[in-house]
């Protein structure tokens, strides 16, 4: 009769227990690989999102200062309203109003190409308001171009190269030549975004001079 070796017997309790071992280690690792790709995929997202919302207000500013004119508005109630605001008595949490060219009329709406905008910051979230109408109007729905704002300010350069942190103008017609927004979004720290105002075309009274040839 032959003798079986050991061997051929299949294998022990302890190589199984060092097999699942093995093996377990390996399923660890790979789910901690996985997880970690996934939490990166997330974060990624998360950050590529809030970016998106950051140069979504940028754009927004850009565009309608670059626009701006000096054209003052009546309210609902008739009443004056100069053509650089800073806040608005009749909306809540305004930050700064204007009037921009530039509004585009794709659908022959018989309306001007000028629109009155507004932004404000209500409910820690950075809006953009407008009115249908220059005169005598009611504002649109406000669209939502930044959330979590827990601060923002907004300085103003005067045509005396000044940075102040109020705008008061004795003439309805003036306009700032730019504006630096200030913006401190929950958790992050905080961030400035300067902006020209107009088309600069404007000089200064300071900076008129006589040449010693004239």
């Amino acid at each position: 009769m032959t003798n079986v070796r050991s061997t051929d017997a299949g294998f022990t309790l302890i190589e199984l227990l060092v097999a699942l071992a093995i093996f377990a280690l390996i399923s660890v690792a790979g789910v901690m690989l996985l997880r970690s790709g996934t939490d990166t995929q997330i974060a990624v997202k998360k950050r590529l999102e809030e970016m998106a919302l950051s140069h979504r207000l940028a754009n927004s500013l850009e565009g309608d200062l670059a626009q701006a004119i000096a054209r003052p508005v009546r309210d609902q109630s008739g009443q004056a309203v100069p053509a650089f605001t800073q806040g608005d008595a009749t909306v809540s949490g305004a930050l700064f109003g204007f009037v921009r060219a530039g509004w585009s009329n794709y659908d022959a709406a018989p309306r001007a190409g000028l629109q009155r905008v507004a932004y404000v910051l209500e409910d820690g979230a950075l809006k953009r308001l407008s009115w249908p109408m220059l005169d005598g109007a009611a504002p649109a729905d406000a669209a939502t171009l930044l959330e979590n704002v827990a601060s923002a300010n907004v300085d103003y350069r005067d045509d005396k190269g000044q940075w102040r942190g109020d705008w008061s103008a004795a003439d309805a017609d003036a306009l700032p030549r730019a504006v630096a927004l200030r913006v401190t979004v929950k958790g992050k720290a905080e961030e400035r975004l300067l902006f020209l105002v107009g088309p600069q075309t404007r000089v200064p009274p300071a900076s008129i001079e006589t040449s010693p040839d004239q």
